[in-house]
């Protein structure tokens, strides 16, 4: 009766009905305003354009509501450095945000980093697994920023969580590129190291 929660109703919670989540009332609560964010972003972008569909991807990642489709998320990532991870085991994703990486963030915030993570649920599915090699990171990476950048398109506002910002008004198409380039690099070598 309580599957989606792992038979646990009174430690675990899903508040969509999308996805188990395990973390608190408000950690779960920043995890659907993220979706939130995105589906509001996905609304604003054209139908068919590459930012849409990637978003589109990443919603139906998460699941429609009242399904268990295999994804978890749990705030047990204790890496100072990133704000989430994602991974992929038996058919489940799993994806753990730091304990803080959904806190109080501007317009875009939760829903770049739940967007972020929720990419690379989306390419571990699609792949059948885990990326292994420097360029496979690289490229699950360029993907989750790709992601990003359509959400901050959608909304509208600036980019908030990376290094290079791969979204802002007035930002050309060459410039994205290149921010989503140089962050997906970044992320690789971290991932990977030898950079």
């Amino acid at each position: 009766m309580y599957a989606y929660v792992l038979n646990n109703p009174l430690n675990k919670t899903d508040p969509t009905g999308m996805y188990q989540c395990s973390g608190t009332a408000e950690q779960c609560a920043a995890v659907k305003k993220g979706l939130d964010d995105i589906k509001a972003a996905a609304a604003n972008l054209k139908v068919g354009t590459s930012g849409r569909t990637a978003l589109d991807k990443v919603l139906n990642f998460y699941g429609a509501e009242n399904t268990n489709n295999g994804v978890k998320i749990d705030f047990n990532n204790h890496d100072p450095n990133a704000l989430g991870s994602t991974s992929t085991a038996n058919g489940v994703t799993t994806i753990s945000f730091g304990a803080n990486a959904l806190a109080p963030l501007g317009p875009t915030g939760k829903g770049e980093t739940v967007a972020h993570e929720g990419t690379h649920g989306v390419d571990q599915k699609t792949s059948g697994h885990m990326p292994h090699t420097f360029w496979q990171f690289y490229d699950t990476e360029y993907h989750a920023y790709q992601a990003e950048s359509a959400v901050d398109k959608g909304v509208g506002s600036p980019n908030e969580t990376d290094h290079y910002s791969v979204w802002f008004p007035g930002i050309t198409p060459q410039q994205r590129t290149t921010n989503i380039t140089k962050d997906a690099y970044e992320n690789a070598c971290f991932d990977i190291g030898g950079c």
